[in-house]
């Protein structure tokens, strides 16, 4: 069982000891008098645009937008249905249907609700 352990662990590292390389470090990167370009600041705000104020008071939009739409028949609807239920025919109405006996009726469920 050992062996085979080695021989696993054997198998497992190989790949990562073949492809292992020593870091190389380029000369340019270690030159302290090298010519390197000034770094840029660019602002967050360089294309930052203000909100623009509304001329209304803010109660005054929700008065406006509400009478905007209270004055919509359709609004809240689909297909432009009405939102009144339109009342059954009574030729149409269905008798009422006999109640079903209880299967519960005639013995105790102690143990109901727990």
């Amino acid at each position: 069982m050992k062996r085979f352990r080695l021989l696993l662990l054997a198998v497992v590292s190989a790949p990562m000891a073949i492809y292992a390389e020593p870091v190389r470090v380029s000369t340019a990167v270690t030159d302290a008098n090298a010519a390197v370009s000034p770094p840029q600041y660019q602002s967050a705000f360089t294309n930052y645009k203000p909100a623009v104020e509304p001329t209304a008071s803010p109660d005054k939009l929700w008065v406006k937008a509400n009478k905007d739409v209270s004055g919509q028949a359709e609004h809240g609807s689909h297909d432009g249905s009405s939102m009144q239920m339109a009342p059954t025919p009574k030729e149409s109405a269905k008798p009422a249907e006999a109640p079903v006996a209880d299967p519960h009726k005639g013995h105790h469920m102690n143990k109901k609700g727990q």
